[in-house]
């Protein structure tokens, strides 16, 4: 990670606590417990720090509901080695410096994973004149400004730097730097850069006439279920053709129905589903075919929103979260 990063967000209210208050509340620390000269002491005397671990406890907490179905479960994992890291802060030449921005970047990582915060672009670019070579970029509105890049089946976390021009990101191993409509980016440990062009914009839809989805989650009202995430999306697929029809892809099955939609001005309003029928032929024991099947005539409303289609179950019985499939994709979609 870059080193000339500076934090740019102000935690107003910290700087209005009482010491006592500061020192409550974090997350994973226990202050009467700190080791004098320890980075968690640091974090218990400094109301500012205390106020972003206070912060990135409710963020874990967010992220954890989305992440309870994880195999294996990596958030834990990654958040240990994390708050190991922060600690390691004690080494550094400027400790607070090093511990708060340790606090902001994992904020931002947890924020963009778990789709915490919604997305407000998104973009594809073709690197070196190689159709081949796409690269599909979806930025946040994060602080600092973020970035998740895809390419292959590889994709990379990118946090916004200080640049005379243009605007750059920077990741692990990876880097985005655009002016103007195009891209210098390295993708790896010293890599060769690439020089890439937007294509196109991603935007949603206005309506849902026309367009096709593939399956990202399945969210549930239940806290013990919480989020299932689709890790093959492409096999669960639906599309809203004209007249009503809605076609569909479940896994190893075909499927096809009847749609209609009462749009609102927000991009948002009801949807009904059905009759929905499908092929029968026997899918692996992990499908998720026959849910769908279940499910689909129980949906009842629909929100559109940073290129996610999000349709709602009748009675708080979940909700389906769906990616808009690229332009080139969707004849495949039937």
């Amino acid at each position: 990670m870059s080193t000339h990063w500076i934090p740019t967000l102000a935690v107003a209210m910290s700087c209005a606590l009482p010491a006592a208050a500061a020192l409550a509340g974090t997350h994973d620390i226990n202050c009467k417990k700190a080791v004098a000269g320890s980075t968690e002491a640091l974090v218990c005397q400094d109301p500012g720090l205390s106020a972003l671990d206070r912060v990135i406890g409710r963020v874990f907490a967010a992220a954890s509901r989305k992440a309870v179905n994880e195999h294996p479960p990596v958030l834990k994992a990654e958040q240990r080695g994390w708050i190991k890291r922060r600690n390691d802060c004690w080494k550094s030449d400027d400790r607070r410096s090093c511990v708060e921005q340790a606090y902001r970047l994992r904020i931002v990582e947890l924020q963009v994973r778990y789709r915490l915060v919604p997305a407000v672009a998104e973009a594809r670019y073709v690197c070196d004149d190689s159709p081949g070579s796409e690269l599909l970029v979806t930025f946040f509105q994060t602080d600092p400004a973020s970035l998740i890049a895809e390419r292959g089946d590889s994709n990379s976390l990118m946090y916004q730097q200080i640049s005379a021009s243009g605007t750059r990101y920077q990741g692990r191993n990876e880097s985005f730097w655009e002016h103007q409509g195009e891209a210098r980016v390295t993708w790896g440990f010293e890599a060769p850069e690439m020089h890439c062009k937007k294509t196109a914009a991603i935007s949603t839809p206005a309506n849902l006439q026309g367009s096709a989805w593939q399956l990202r989650a399945i969210q549930s009202m239940d806290d013990a279920q919480g989020t299932t995430q689709i890790s093959e999306p492409q096999r669960y697929t639906i599309r809203f053709n004209a007249g009503g029809r809605l076609a569909l892809r479940l896994d190893c099955n075909r499927g096809m129905g009847t749609w209609q939609a009462t749009p609102a001005a927000d991009r948002s309003g009801s949807l009904e589903l059905g009759p929905v029928a499908g092929t029968r032929a026997l899918c692996g024991p992990a499908s998720l075919d026959q849910k769908l099947l279940r499910d689909l005539p129980y949906v009842r409303s629909y929100v559109l929103k940073g290129g996610r289609l999000f349709m709602s179950l009748m009675a708080d019985g979940g909700i389906y979260e769906w990616e808009e499939i690229r332009q080139e994709v969707r004849q495949d979609t039937r």
